[in-house]
């Protein structure tokens, strides 16, 4: 039930991180590589440099954020908490930076997107994506055709997703100052649920 917990609320900061990335940092999402890949190709086709350079900054960011978290991985392999702990600290620092800079979209686009790939990298040891929902969707409608439900539950990241991107969207018209600090307390929130699971499971500390 923690696992389902920590996966809803990590699909909900993403959904929170996107719209804020797609309305108020350029037009591109932080965390859906296919939608920028395909942005990018019409800007090359369109011959407008300007449009290309969100999405490219975007998948750069991402795949930074991949990369980096994925490297943690080698040292400690089955540690959840201390990365995700670190991905709250990206987006908190962005929640502290956003109000300062109000002229350095594309830098922080750049910062949304490897908080984004940082936590792609992490939910591969949870096993399901909390920042694009393709195949989670396409796993769940293939098993209910087939009669099988076991694929059913990660349904709730679609609506945890949603749900996100509602509250970041509300934020956005009504007080836009705390959108990239809900995604950091959604994060934060991810944290504290994983490690209190691994505490009441006995896990030794740093293991998680």
């Amino acid at each position: 039930m923690r696992r389902a917990v920590v996966l809803a609320l990590l699909a909900a900061c993403a959904g929170v991180v996107d719209v804020w990335a797609v309305v108020a940092l350029g037009g591109a999402f932080a965390g859906v590589v296919t939608g920028n890949l395909v942005t990018a190709g019409y800007a090359v086709a369109a011959g407008d440099p300007g449009g290309l350079l969100p999405p490219a900054v975007a998948v750069a960011g991402f795949v930074t954020g991949v990369g980096l978290w994925s490297l943690l991985r080698r040292w400690w392999p089955h540690a959840v908490t201390g990365p995700l702990a670190a991905e709250a600290a990206v987006l908190a620092a962005l929640a502290v930076l956003w109000p300062l800079l109000p002229g350095a979209a594309t830098a922080l686009l750049a910062a949304a997107a490897v908080a984004m790939g940082a936590q792609s990298s992490v939910a591969q040891l949870l096993g399901q994506s909390t920042t694009y929902m393709t195949g989670t969707l396409t796993g769940a409608v293939a098993d209910l055709a087939a009669g099988d439900g076991r694929r059913l539950s990660a349904l709730r990241q679609l609506g945890a997703i949603v749900l996100g991107a509602v509250a970041g969207g509300l934020a956005l018209q009504h007080l836009p100052a705390v959108v990239p600090a809900l995604a950091a307390v959604l994060a934060g929130a991810a944290v504290v649920v994983h490690a209190a699971g691994r505490r009441d499971s006995g896990t030794a500390p740093g293991a998680g």
